[in-house]
């Protein structure tokens, strides 16, 4: 079978054909044995617990999980879900209608949104790809997910969407959506530029001494005691934090 629009010959590819269960189980399984990234692309969002446990035990081991969703703005309930996380970056883009859900090993290609009801009621399909099996066939679909996360809005939970807002330099792609002040530990906007809440920036401004030691990442928020690694305004980010910071 020749497909023009991939520009790839997929005789002789190895796919699993998923249906409905196939395809939740599926997605439970990649996010479940992510150890680099998790890239969810889905129109429509209404996350059940299991979905939200597997995610955040893929956060504790430092997987940054992408989300991109669309058409219409997130609940509240759907934000509170969220609010505990601290490595995950959110993204809008509304003419999206692909469904997506990838790690750095597997791809899954469906019809599912990431969406109670749609597992529930809805008769779904899915092609499962594998990196190994499928190396070129996974890259066109990676390389084509982070083209639609490129192309959508950065999305912040604590906020409204505005629908005519500017999008944002290129280095706020690379991180969650707040962070740490560095000297007092106050929940913050994420910014690598000014890594201080507005009290502490007053009092920094005054000498600007760019090499000052502070005392907190600005990703995580660890503290940082030793002399092994410094935190200061030029470099705000912890050695792990910038070393995992841009898998995707």
């Amino acid at each position: 079978m020749w497909t023009p629009a991939l520009g790839r010959d997929l005789k002789g590819i190895k796919m699993d054909f998923l249906t409905t269960k196939g395809i939740a189980a599926s997605i439970e399984k990649i996010i479940r044995n992510a150890n680099d990234f998790i890239v969810i692309i889905s129109p429509y969002v209404k996350i059940d617990k299991t979905y939200i446990d597997r995610l955040l035990e893929a956060e504790q081991k430092n997987v940054e999980i992408i989300l991109v969703f669309g058409k219409e703005d997130m609940r509240d309930f759907e934000k509170d879900k969220f609010q505990s996380f601290q490595n995950i970056n959110i993204y809008f883009l509304a003419n999206l209608h692909a469904k997506c859900y990838l790690n750095e090993n597997t791809a899954l290609i469906t019809s599912m949104n990431l969406y109670g009801y749609s597992e529930e009621n809805n008769r779904e399909m899915g092609i499962e790809i594998s990196r190994s099996e499928n190396y070129g066939l996974y890259e066109d679909i990676l390389k084509e997910s982070k083209s639609i996360k490129n192309s959508a809005e950065e999305y912040n939970l604590w906020t409204t969407r505005d629908c005519n807002s500017n999008w944002r330099d290129d280095r706020y792609y690379r991180y969650p959506n707040y962070g740490y002040c560095i000297r007092c530990r106050e929940k913050i906007g994420l910014d690598t530029q000014r890594p201080l809440c507005n009290d502490c920036y007053q009092i920094w401004s005054q000498f600007g001494n760019i090499d000052y030691r502070e005392n907190y990442c600005h990703k995580c928020g660890k503290e940082i005691t030793g002399w092994n690694e410094a935190i200061d305004y030029a470099h705000p980010l912890c050695h792990s934090c910038w070393s995992n910071s841009d898998f995707f």
